[in-house]
């Protein structure tokens, strides 16, 4: 037996109403999955106006989600160690800066030849930007 991924990585988040408009709208996530705000119903799900404790955004199972969780206000924002991936870093930054994101640095060409930024989400949360050497190797 041997692990074969990562489900969910973990974001906490002052307010998860307005993360998931973030998430979705500034850093173009889709909403995969939004639980009841009811913890004890038996199924259902909520909706971004109305969102339960979990949250996914991302892509279609197997890929990476990100799961945004509000933990009674208490957020320490800082570095994540999370890596998002692009194919193209100059649009992708272009375009997030023209939604109001703040960014520690513009994308620049790193020694081992990847493109690399970062930046913070509203709740002080940072985040790399990544274009690897080759991004078709990320899209199957």
């Amino acid at each position: 037996m041997a692990v074969i991924g990562v489900d969910t990585v973990a974001i906490v988040v002052a307010n998860r109403r307005k993360a998931v408009a973030w998430y979705r709208d500034v850093l173009g996530l889709k909403v995969a999955y939004i639980g009841p705000n009811d913890p004890n119903a038996a199924s259902g799900e909520g909706t971004p106006d109305n969102p339960g404790h979990w949250i996914e955004l991302g892509p279609v199972r197997p890929r990476t989600r990100v799961h945004i969780c509000e933990m009674e206000g208490k957020v320490a924002p800082g570095p994540t160690g999370i890596t998002f991936v692009t194919s193209d870093i100059r649009a992708d930054y272009e375009r997030m800066l023209s939604k109001g994101v703040k960014f520690l640095y513009a994308p620049k060409l790193m020694d081992w030849g990847e493109w690399l930024c970062e930046f913070e989400d509203p709740d002080g949360n940072q985040f790399d930007l990544k274009q690897p050497i080759d991004p078709g190797s990320w899209i199957t």
